[in-house]
């Protein structure tokens, strides 16, 4: 399958799992990452606060403001400023930073996160389309999730140092950024679907090279995947968040899912 055939079919796949959840009675999975979202959001506002005015605290212990009289010294003027508002600057500050971690690692960390799942759903999607039962075993269950970890965390660094070298090159030779930025997009799209098109592989009792392999001949697949995924993650508004949350992992896992029992029977997928 060339590769825009296999877009295609991955924009198609990631779509048509959002009939096939309800009709199939899975609804219930969107629930799971909506959840993990909340607890995120707030463990998240409850660290940024507690880091804020430890900050803050080490600022007043640096300059000493207890020892500064309210008039005649240099700092006077700005003691109550400090006092004030520098842990609202801070909270700021520290806030803006964090968003600029949890938007580069968000997608990556849910994948992690929602590792168990994932690969619950991806099980339960086959087992409706095929018929084909897996009793629940604990000890598989760890596996296909230690390997759905390992998988995430080599693509993230995989991404990341591809994103460094592309930065390097576009310092280097500017008129390329034109074309290496639109090139890193598609990486980062192909790897998020790689995640979820390997939860199949794992199932099917396919090595990691096997899996890397099979999903790299079907590269196509798992880019159009990890579009439609990116493409909730960057829905506006914090209800955009939380519908990119509940749907955009569960619909991409399944929709991978789809894709992969449909090239299983075509062919022999340890073979493609």
């Amino acid at each position: 399958m060339n590769f825009f055939a296999g877009f295609g079919k991955g924009v198609s796949s990631f779509f048509r799992a959002f009939g096939l959840i309800f009709e199939k009675g899975l609804w219930h999975y969107i629930f799971y990452p909506l959840i993990m979202m909340l607890v995120m959001y707030l463990l998240t506002i409850f660290l940024v606060g507690e880091l804020a005015q430890s900050v803050k605290e080490w600022v007043e212990g640096q300059i000493k403001l207890e020892s500064v009289p309210d008039e005649g010294h240099w700092l006077s003027w700005a003691k109550g400023f400090i006092t004030g508002w520098l842990g609202v600057i801070i909270g700021i500050l520290i806030k803006i930073i964090m968003w600029f971690i949890s938007g580069t690692f968000v997608k990556y960390v849910t994948l992690i996160i929602l590792s168990p799942i994932m690969s619950l759903l991806s099980e339960s999607v086959e087992e409706k389309l095929t018929g084909k039962k897996f009793p629940f075993n604990f000890g598989q269950l760890m596996k296909d999730v230690l390997r759905g970890t390992l998988i995430s965390l080599r693509n993230m660094m995989l991404e990341y140092l591809i994103i460094l070298a592309g930065f390097i090159v576009c310092l280097m030779f500017a008129p390329l950024t034109f074309i290496v930025t639109p090139l890193l997009f598609i990486i980062g799209w192909y790897f998020i679907g790689f995640s979820m098109m390997d939860y199949s592989c794992e199932r099917n009792k396919m090595k990691i090279s096997e899996g890397v392999s099979f999903i790299r001949k079907n590269k196509g697949i798992a880019v159009g995947l990890g579009f439609c995924y990116s493409l909730f993650f960057i829905l506006p508004t914090f209800i955009g968040t939380g519908i990119g949350m509940m749907f955009g992992p569960i619909m991409a896992v399944t929709g991978a899912t789809i894709a992969f029992i449909e090239l299983r029977d075509k062919t022999d997928a340890k073979k493609i």
